[in-house]
């Protein structure tokens, strides 16, 4: 009998912060059997009207969770990101679970090679992230050391393992036979830059509780990446971007 595979997530002030978080959930009901997301309340910017809309679309997979908004303010630090994460994969009951972020779609070539992985019996599966940088046309090609986040991230696992840190990653065995077939495209960096700026601010000091936000972004009153990277730091995509993503990505060219 073939395996089950349940997606997860949580969003958070997605429409504020111009999250294409529609887009990474619906890459999640295309692509799995069941797929739960959380919602901290408590922010009203028209996030739990979108994710209504999607509820009532994909009623047979899809399952979104509102987590009490004194949880959300109770956890501190980087960490609340995995806790949040682990809540909505605690809610599954497949026998794979695969992780998307807000900011993340999945190409449509990786659905194939995830139900492959599965089949192997593994216990935890690498995926290739790439990180869009100045436009949505455009890619990092940096040393690791120079990326703002990883590129080799353990998205896909047997259920039962939990997100750790800052939440990039499953904490589970890892194994690289499908890292050049899984492909997670990160779209946070080319979101709107008019709320590019404050969605940083907010990130480091509001989520990870810095004591203040990188000192670059004081240099710009509208989000300018390239204070950060340019030049030969950037390379063509050499994919094409997957069906639900054309129309955000027109929108922010």
């Amino acid at each position: 009998m073939s395996k089950t595979l349940g997606g997860f997530g949580f969003i958070r002030e997605g429409v504020k912060y111009d999250y294409c978080f529609e887009q990474s959930i619906i890459s999640l009901c295309e692509c799995c059997d069941r797929v739960s997301i959380v919602y901290p309340t408590g922010a009203d910017d028209g996030t739990m009207d979108v994710l209504c809309d999607l509820k009532d679309e994909y009623w047979k997979k899809l399952e979104v969770y509102q987590l009490d908004p004194m949880m959300w303010g109770d956890m501190k630090g980087k960490a609340k990101l995995a806790n949040i994460q682990n809540i909505a994969a605690m809610c599954l009951d497949t026998d794979y679970q695969l992780l998307l972020q807000g900011d993340e779609v999945l190409t449509e070539g990786s659905y194939g090679p995830i139900r492959e992985a599965m089949e192997t019996g593994g216990e935890g599966f690498l995926c290739e992230r790439v990180n869009l940088w100045g436009n949505p046309n455009t890619m990092l090609n940096v040393p690791l050391n120079r990326m703002p986040c990883s590129v080799h991230v353990l998205r896909l696992s047997k259920r039962g393992y939990y997100c750790y840190d800052d939440g990039e990653s499953i904490a589970a065995p890892a194994n690289a036979d499908f890292l050049d077939k899984i492909k997670i495209i990160h779209y946070g960096f080319v979101r709107k830059k008019e709320v590019m700026k404050s969605k940083i601010i907010n990130m480091q000091e509001g989520v990870f509780a810095m004591a203040g936000h990188d000192p670059k972004l004081d240099q710009c009153e509208v989000f300018d990446s390239k204070l950060w990277f340019d030049g030969t730091d950037l390379i063509p995509i050499n994919f094409e971007h997957p069906a639900i993503m054309r129309e955000w990505v027109a929108q922010r060219m």
